[in-house]
């Protein structure tokens, strides 16, 4: 019973990394290819607010996968090892996650500039 529970925790946090790490990175194509696609609807209708909302969205999505990121890094700092690789492969991945959704809300951030700067139709 002890092992099952250990094994849907461990399970879980798997997920959690991957997130950490997939999602900041999804969310930069998303609304990269989306604000594209959808350039010549917003200039025809001057619906500006759909390109901010785009890119919200994704910002938000970065950072939840910083968030995320940095939870698991805390946790793992003041952890017990149960085992030096496994842990050591998931401090990895925690900061690894940090570090590229770090990245990506920069991205995002270059990516929204041109949005408020300029009109879409420019």
């Amino acid at each position: 019973m002890r092992s099952s529970e250990s094994n849907r925790r461990e399970s879980r946090e798997e997920r959690r990394l991957w997130f950490s790490i997939l999602v900041p990175s999804l969310s930069w194509i998303t609304a990269f290819i989306l604000s594209f696609l959808l350039a010549s609807e917003i200039c025809a209708t001057g619906r500006r607010w759909i390109l901010y909302l785009i890119t919200g969205s994704a910002l938000a999505a970065a950072a939840a996968g910083a968030l995320e990121a940095w939870r698991i890094w805390r946790r793992l700092e003041n952890a017990r090892p149960s085992s030096e690789t496994l842990t050591a492969r998931r401090r990895f991945m925690a900061a690894g996650g940090l570090v590229l959704a770090l990245y990506f809300v920069l991205a995002l951030l270059a990516l929204a500039i041109p949005q408020i700067v300029h009109r879409p139709c420019d």
